[in-house]
């Protein structure tokens, strides 16, 4: 019952928003509740129905009295009191908004009782794992998806490249390769993940909405790739040219070792993981100052892109680096965080819909190609949330009652 209280207050302050006469008080109140992105969402689907400008120019295009004096014969006809006429304006309005507050309410009464039929328990949906997908961009603007290439062969000027299983290949330069150079692009989507070897035999793995741009093959000093996204290095070793990862305003600069750069545009921090090697990084700040920093084995770099502070410390790289060999690994991770990192490869949008559940900790192992519904039983069962899910893309976390 008190739901159904609730639900029909916000349903008053609904009608309110649409007739524009919320006081103050009032609109701090939606706007308290629109916060809430279920409730958001919910509003959005209302609204929907009949947009706020088409309500609008229909409410202008009627005569509410003529409106009414129709609707009044077509009741008399079924010998309804005829007082009913002598109602004044100000009651007819009344007597809309209050049509419109409970067709608002019984809405969201309509979603509560029927929630399975458009929100699913976790048991009973089936979220599959991204899969080996991307697409190449070469140096001509042609765009190759090659997760549906037929092909395994694709000819970039007079360099060949083995397109197979998800892994890309590039014919292996020569130490005296004087091919002109081009620039290649490699985008990952979300729900998708590909390796490719380097003209020097670099290997990389490409994480989900991830994009990585080379030259072929290297040329001058220096090899130097740019990234977006997340990615995985095994760096080929030639200590007469350093491999360089650009990413925003940090360059990372290796011989031959092994790392993990996270570098989402939607994330605050630059996170890099060494593994194997030594790497120097250079970070540009704001200020046109230059902040170099050493990274040995098991070091993790973290640069605040908005602060731009600068935290090294020792860590486990498996959890930083398990993802390029099927596993996510977490610990202590907090659940906004976790599920921003596995959403990108299910490709789906997670809400969460009350503050306090953002920083619970979850620790665990879990296979990174099992269906996603898997995942969600595990952290439902842990962390004592209740999650539900509607159309395999949209899965809200709410508080357990």
């Amino acid at each position: 019952m008190k739901k159904i209280n609730e639900q029909i207050i916000q349903s008053k302050l609904l009608v309110g928003k649409i007739l524009g006469s919320l006081n103050e008080e009032e609109k701090k109140k939606l706007e308290e509740w629109e916060k809430d992105p279920v409730n958001k969402k919910n509003e959005q689907e209302i609204l929907n129905i009949k947009a706020f400008e088409d309500w609008n120019q229909m409410r202008d295009r009627i005569d509410t009295s003529e409106e009414w004096q129709e609707f009044i014969t077509r009741v008399r006809k079924k010998n309804v009191k005829s007082k009913i006429i002598r109602m004044p304006i100000y009651r007819i309005v009344a007597s809309i908004a209050a049509v419109l507050v409970i067709g608002f309410a019984s809405y969201f009464a309509y979603e509560l009782v029927n929630v399975n039929k458009e929100y699913f328990a976790v048991t009973e949906v089936n979220i599959s794992p991204g899969t080996s997908s991307a697409q190449l961009m070469l140096a001509n603007g042609d765009v190759i998806n090659l997760d549906t290439l037929k092909e395994e062969v694709i000819n970039e000027g007079n360099i060949a490249i083995e397109n197979e299983k998800g892994r890309l290949v590039y014919e292996k330069e020569g130490k005296k390769d004087n091919r002109q150079s081009v620039v290649n692009t490699l985008k990952i989507p979300r729900g998708g993940e590909y390796k490719v070897v380097l003209p020097d035999g670099t290997q990389v793995w490409l994480n989900s909405d991830t994009e990585l741009s080379y030259s072929v093959p290297f040329t001058g000093n220096t090899r130097q790739v740019e990234l977006k996204g997340e990615a995985y290095f095994d760096v080929a070793h030639n200590k007469e040219k350093p491999f360089i990862v650009k990413t925003g305003n940090q360059r990372l600069q290796v011989l031959g070792t092994e790392f993990n750069v996270s570098s989402y545009s939607e994330d605050i921090n630059i996170v890099t993981t060494l593994v194997k090697g030594k790497v120097k990084i250079d970070h540009f700040m704001d200020d046109n100052n230059l902040v170099e920093e050493i990274l040995l084995p098991n070091d993790q770099l973290i640069f605040n892109r908005e602060t731009q502070d600068i935290q090294k410390r020792e860590v486990a790289t498996y959890l930083y680096t398990s993802w390029k060999d099927g596993r996510f690994s977490f610990k202590n991770e907090p659940l906004e965080s976790f599920f921003e990192k596995i959403s990108r490869w299910y490709d789906v949008e997670v809400f969460i819909t009350d503050e306090s559940l953002k920083e619970i900790n979850f620790t665990g192992d879990l296979p990174r190609y099992n269906n996603m519904n898997d995942i969600l039983k595990i952290v439902e069962a842990e962390m004592s949330v209740k999650i539900e899910v509607k159309e395999n893309k949209l899965i809200y976390v709410l508080n357990k009652e």
